[in-house]
């Protein structure tokens, strides 16, 4: 009698409609996850990828040979993102920036002059045009990672010396000078940063330390 209570009580229909009852909840949680989440996982999978300091030095590289956007607050991005990972990250951008202004560079000398006032009208009128015209004189190439190294718009300078033919090596290895300096301040103060934010959570509330 009792065994038959037993049977009854786990196939029966209250038992059924408990099961489908946890399984719907299964189901609406596991629909849940995935939306709620799924952008997280994406970006931390990013993150330990090989290809995110790719990334970073394409980023670099883009914004090197366009001018379209300053690159500091990308870098600082990537490594707050992922500051163990500054290394790679540093190295990356300081490449990708020394090619992209060769590449510029070297299309300049190719195309020719043309190709300034088409894609940056007005810029060989322009006071930093004139400065960079002076600095460029003044120190060559040097001048150049100077101004790479400086939260200063290195566009004027870099296409004034592909304009006089100067080498393209010579103009990459300007950039990476300057660029190693540059973004290695940039990234060393986001650590700097993160360590202050990080101590600042690890010390106890007042409260307690008088408590």
């Amino acid at each position: 009698m009792y065994r038959l209570a037993a049977i009854l009580k786990r196939c029966g229909p209250r038992a059924a409609v408990e099961r489908y009852r946890h399984k719907r909840e299964q189901q609406q949680n596991a629909g849940a996850n995935p939306s709620r989440f799924a952008w997280t996982s994406v970006l931390h999978g990013l993150r330990l990828s090989p290809l995110y300091p790719v990334l970073a030095g394409l980023l670099a590289l883009i914004s090197a040979g366009t001018g379209l956007y300053p690159f500091g607050p990308v870098l600082a991005a990537f490594v707050v993102f992922a500051p163990e990972r500054w290394r790679s990250i540093y190295l990356a951008a300081c490449l990708g920036s020394a090619a992209g202004s060769m590449v510029l560079a070297h299309t300049v000398q190719i195309v020719g002059g043309h190709l300034i006032a088409e894609y940056f009208p007005g810029l060989e009128h322009s006071q930093r045009w004139i400065s960079a015209e002076r600095w460029m004189l003044a120190y060559g190439p040097w001048g150049l990672a100077g101004i790479a190294a400086l939260p200063l718009p290195q566009l004027p300078p870099l296409l004034i010396l592909a304009l006089a033919k100067t080498p393209t090596a010579l103009i990459g290895l300007a950039i990476l000078a300057g660029k190693l300096l540059k973004y290695g301040v940039y990234v060393l103060s986001v650590q700097m940063i993160l360590m202050a934010i990080q101590k600042g959570l690890r010390r106890p509330p007042k409260n307690s330390e008088e408590s």
